[in-house]
């Protein structure tokens, strides 16, 4: 499949994953751990950010060991698209070593097999896509497996049901000949691309740019509030060539804080003079999974208009594979 094709299929991902074989934890832990790196870790990312009544403290790890204060009163989610993963299987052993409670999320791999080898949970999900393109296989077992668990509410399990349809209309709209993904893909071109938005929402814009660098091979920048208004609004200045190539993004969602909302009108005004020009965008959507999903799902697609007007392959990471293969000797 092309990349077009697989940002059609993440509806179609969802829509399966909810139906998958997720465990049950009988006893609520003292905090959830999700280990991973890159399309895996920004599953765990989205899924805290979707599940906002889980009153269990949720960590994503990048990196090849836990904190110190992991141990076996915690679940361990460790997800790697490919079972291959170093970091995560890095983060498996530490977890086994330590008596966790462990869930593995994968394809296959060296990760399944140990999985399968010692007793642990874990969800196998179809193999043969790029890992940014499986964030539904990803994502959904996460929700589920939480909601199976009762450490969140049942409603969790009815808005996915509706998301799929709800995706599937934004995909009309997304690939129309004047659609909104395309007319700021056409701004992003030539251009350095800052993306902003509140600190919860911040998965999202990490979305953003993993997709924009992935499928577009182009550079691309994050902060949140209201951090970005302690340092970075200064250095929005200089060196006057470079700030006046950059293109500000500002994401909102109505369920951020109002001093959230405040800020970031004020600082659009005040940045407005120094860069080349903003886009501010409204999520949109009738749960905070909607919403959520309306974001990522428009930079997936801005990501890809982006490719093509860079002419680049949005599936190929090859700068990511020779550094694999380097480190694999």
């Amino acid at each position: 499949m092309d990349m077009l094709e697989f940002l059609r299929k993440l509806p179609d991902e969802i829509e399966e994953a909810i139906e998958f074989d997720v465990p049950h934890f009988d006893e609520k832990p003292a905090r959830i751990f999700l280990g991973g790196m890159g399309g895996s870790a920004i599953s765990g990312d989205v899924a805290k950010l979707v599940m906002s009544d889980l009153d269990i403290p949720f960590e994503i790890i990048r990196d090849y060991r836990l904190p110190a204060y992991a141990g076996e009163k915690d679940i361990l989610v460790a997800s790697s698209y490919s079972g291959n993963t170093e970091e995560s299987l890095s983060l498996y052993e530490d977890g086994l070593s330590r008596n966790m409670r462990i869930l593995v999320i994968t394809s296959g791999g060296k990760l399944l097999e140990l999985a399968q080898k010692n007793n642990n949970f874990y969800v196998k999900i179809p193999s043969g896509f790029p890992p940014r393109t499986a964030l539904g296989y990803l994502f959904t077992p996460i929700v589920m497996t939480c909601v199976k668990s009762g450490f969140v509410g049942d409603h969790h399990r009815k808005n996915l049901k509706k998301l799929p349809d709800f995706m599937r209309n934004l995909q009309k709209e997304f690939e129309s000949v004047d659609s909104l993904p395309l007319e700021i893909a056409k701004k992003l071109y030539f251009r350095f691309p800052i993306i902003y938005t509140s600190r919860r929402m911040y998965p999202v814009a990490l979305r953003w740019k993993a997709q924009i660098n992935e499928n577009a091979k182009a550079f691309a920048h994050i902060m949140d509030f209201p951090e970005m208004n302690h340092n970075e609004i200064a250095g929005i200045k200089n060196p006057k060539e470079r700030v006046e190539a950059l293109w500000a993004i500002f994401m909102e969602d109505m369920e951020d804080y109002e001093r959230i909302r405040l800020r970031f009108r004020h600082t659009m005004d005040l940045i407005r003079d120094s860069v080349m020009g903003i886009t501010h965008i409204l999520s949109r959507g009738n749960s905070t999974v909607e919403r959520v999903f309306y974001l990522i799902y428009l930079g997936d697609y801005v990501s890809y208009y982006l490719a093509k007007l860079y002419n680049e392959d949005p599936v190929a990471i090859p700068c990511i594979d020779e550094l694999k293969r380097r480190l694999s000797k």
